[in-house]
């Protein structure tokens, strides 16, 4: 993340002017506060989805089945690999 920053800001940020470090700080303050607010988003709503779906038995049994499903096969693949 921090070479990603270091590649992204400096695109916005014209040289000279006395408040070029101020400008990095509002952009970063900015980044970070629309990021936590994106992943809060998320994963408030993944929680309420969870809960509803977990509620149903039958679509937690259809979960179970393909979790079972994938780490068999990830072990098949493990087996398998070199």
């Amino acid at each position: 993340m921090i070479f990603f920053y270091l590649a992204f800001l400096p695109q916005f940020v014209t040289e000279g002017g006395p408040a070029v470090r101020v400008r990095f700080l509002v952009m970063g303050a900015m980044l970070i506060v629309i990021g936590f607010a994106v992943d809060a988003s998320v994963g408030l709503a993944a929680g309420a989805l969870s809960a509803l779906l977990l509620q149903r038995p039958a679509v937690r049994r259809w979960l179970n089945r393909v979790s079972a499903a994938i780490f068999g096969g990830l072990a098949v693949r493990l087996v398998v690999d070199r």
